[in-house]
């Protein structure tokens, strides 16, 4: 089987990476990877036409600069795709590069077949990418219960495959190393910055200057986990920021989940990180700015004013939200009080959460089957 997959950040080739190794184990013949992919797809094989660090941007004003550069990956994956002739295409997440792809693939060789794992969220802003996922995609994967009932209604073929957190066993995480180890005495307190640059830089001085006017280095053992590519600049910011605040900062991941097991609090930057913190049932804070231009664009198109997965499921605002400028040292302190003050508070916020990630379980794993339906979708050929 000739497989071409399209990512285009490191969430996306992550999911890709889980899918293709379940589909290696359910398809006992040669699979042959190309497309693009990051390190979790390199792991599993892919033939690289280009790397996802070449592509991955976040932001309607920040991505600018880069268009000319990523239209011409574009035209040169969907080019090498078409000569290839895979049996399968397989898109993941970041909508706005890989449906592009899929979009001009489908518009020079109609019958190839695609599929794509993580629906844009036109639940949340342009519902007009409907019609692109009608023109582009064979079989659509979702990962949130709701979505399914949207695409459904535009006669696009969807299966609900759960969201990949779910995969994860908390078990695992009970008896580890880290959490019987006397090197942290303390409760453990995460301070989460993002995972790209302009995040970290734009808002971890704002958590740590929270961290610091709250004195949590005397409860607390303050961890930061991060990726391997972000850690000089982390150190770099709590360096110039104080030398007084005591700071772990981690960027394994297998630790990085350990720790979500044992901390209690957080402060994290909105993403996926967010949900994976309700899913080891650890309270936070969640936060986020935008560059102020891409701020007042998001506003004109987007129809939900909430952000969080869990509040988004729940339909309400549970869990704290600190959008642009509510993304202050205040309010950061007074939602952190609040977890620490008030135990119903915090109660109450855990059943709500667990309430709602149980809609994102599945009766078995995100990647079998979204290997399963790459399969189907292969054997109708």
């Amino acid at each position: 089987m000739k497989i071409a997959v399209i990512t285009g950040e490191e969430s996306g080739d992550k999911l890709a990476a889980s899918a293709i190794r379940e589909l290696k184990l359910q398809y006992k013949e040669n699979i042959y990877l190309f497309g693009i992919g990051g390190n979790a797809l390199k792991n599993q094989g892919i033939d690289n036409l280009f790397d996802i660090s070449e592509i991955n941007v976040m932001g309607l004003i920040e991505v600018l600069p880069k268009v000319i550069k990523i239209n011409k990956i574009i035209n040169k994956t969907v080019d090498k795709i078409i000569e290839m002739n895979p049996d399968i295409i397989f898109t993941v997440d970041s909508p706005d590069f890989t449906l592009r792809v899929a979009r001009r693939i489908k518009s020079k060789k109609k019958e190839l077949k695609i599929i794509h794992y993580v629906a844009p969220s036109v639940w949340a802003w342009r519902p007009g990418r409907i019609k692109t996922v009608k023109k582009s995609v064979d079989h659509l994967l979702t990962i949130l219960p709701f979505e399914k009932k949207i695409f459904d209604s535009h006669n696009i073929t969807t299966t609900f495959v759960g969201h990949p957190i779910t995969e994860v066993d908390l078990s695992e995480y009970e008896n580890d190393k880290i959490n019987k180890s006397d090197s942290f005495q303390k409760e453990i307190f995460l301070v989460m910055p993002g995972s790209r640059r302009k995040e970290i830089e734009m808002l971890l001085p704002i958590y740590l200057s929270a961290v610091d006017e709250m004195n949590l280095k005397d409860r607390f053992q303050l961890v930061v986990p991060t990726t391997k590519n972000m850690t000089k600049l982390v150190k770099t910011i709590i360096k110039n920021y104080s030398s007084n605040i005591p700071i772990e900062v981690i960027d394994d991941e297998k630790e990085k989940y350990s720790f979500f097991f044992r901390a209690n609090f957080a402060i994290v930057t909105s993403g996926t990180a967010a949900l994976e913190l309700s899913y080891f049932n650890t309270l936070y804070v969640t936060a986020y700015r935008f560059n102020p231009l891409t701020f007042f664009l998001l506003n004109l198109m987007i129809k939900s004013k909430i952000g969080n997965l869990i509040n988004i499921i729940l339909g309400k605002m549970v869990i704290p939200e600190l959008l642009q400028n509510e993304c202050n040292k205040n309010n950061i302190i007074k939602f952190i009080n609040k977890y620490l003050e008030n135990e119903n508070y915090r109660s109450d916020i855990i059943n709500q959460t667990k309430q709602a990630i149980k809609q994102l379980s599945t009766a078995q794993t995100p990647s079998r089957l979204a290997a399963t339906s790459i399969l189907e979708v292969y054997n109708e050929k």
